[in-house]
C-alpha cells in the first residue's frame, strides 16, 4: 500500500513535465493575408469611401519633392471627386462616364470621357475596372507595417510603368494606406491617405460637375 502515494507522485511529475514541454511548443498561427489578399477584399468589401491625402512628387534628378494635399472620395463603379486643395486648387470630379478636370486658377475646365481618362491608370483600382484584365499583379514584401501589390499595366502605351499599393488590416477589414506610383518620366509620386470613412452615404451632386459661369471649357473634338 506505500507504493500507491510515490506512485501518485510520480505520475503528478509526469504530467507536469508534459504540461511544461506543450507550453514551449510553437503554437500553430495563422499566417496574415499578403497585399493581394487584402487588396481584393478591398475591392470587393469597399463601394465607397472619402480620405484625405498628401501626395509627394520626387525625380531621379533629385532635389525637393513637390508636396501637395488635399480630399477624394469614390463610389463605384466610376465615380470619384479628387480635390487638390494645396499648393493650388484643382477639382477632378468623374460621374462614371465623363470626367471634369477644374483648374481653379487658369478658371478652365477640361472634359474627357471615363475611357479615355483612366485607361491604365491607377484611377482605374479605386474606380472599380477590371483589375485582373488590366493589370499583372504581384505581391511584395511586407514593409512599413503594410503588406504591398504591384500593378503593372498590361497595355504598352500606358502613361506609368507601375504603381504600388500598401494596405493595412484594420478592425473594419482591409484598408488602402499608401499609393506609389512609377511614371514614364521617371517620376515617382507618394501618395498617403489618412482620415478614412468607407462605405459612407454620399450627398446628392457629390459626383456631379457644372463648369463655373464664364469659364473656359475644352471638351474632346475642341473647345
Amino acid at each position: 500500500m506505500s507504493r500507491f502515494p510515490a506512485l501518485i507522485s510520480a505520475a503528478r511529475r509526469l504530467l507536469l513535465g508534459l504540461a511544461l514541454f506543450g507550453a514551449t511548443l510553437p503554437l500553430a498561427v495563422a499566417a496574415p493575408p499578403d497585399g493581394l489578399a487584402l487588396l481584393q477584399q478591398w475591392l470587393h468589401d469597399t463601394h465607397g469611401a472619402q480620405a484625405e491625402f498628401t501626395q509627394s512628387v520626387a525625380t531621379d534628378r533629385g532635389g525637393a519633392p513637390q508636396v501637395s494635399s488635399g480630399s477624394f472620395s469614390f463610389e463605384r463603379p466610376g465615380r470619384f471627386r479628387w480635390v487638390y486643395l494645396k499648393p493650388y486648387r484643382q477639382d477632378i470630379v468623374s460621374d462614371g462616364s465623363t470626367i471634369w478636370t477644374y483648374d481653379h486658377d487658369l478658371d478652365q475646365v477640361t472634359i474627357s470621357t471615363q475611357t479615355q481618362a483612366l485607361g491604365n491608370t491607377p484611377a482605374a483600382l479605386l474606380a472599380g475596372a477590371d483589375v485582373q484584365r488590366v493589370f499583372r499583379l504581384q505581391a511584395l514584401p511586407e514593409q512599413g507595417g503594410l503588406q504591398w501589390v504591384q500593378a503593372t499595366p498590361r497595355s504598352a502605351d500606358s502613361s506609368f510603368v507601375w504603381v504600388r499599393l500598401g494596405l493595412r488590416q484594420g478592425a473594419q477589414g482591409p484598408q488602402l494606406e499608401q499609393m506609389v506610383l512609377r511614371d514614364a518620366f521617371r517620376r515617382t509620386s507618394t501618395i498617403v491617405f489618412s482620415a478614412q470613412h468607407v462605405n459612407p452615404r454620399f450627398p446628392s451632386g457629390t459626383f456631379e460637375f457644372t463648369p463655373p459661369l464664364g469659364a473656359a471649357v475644352i471638351s474632346p473634338g475642341g473647345a
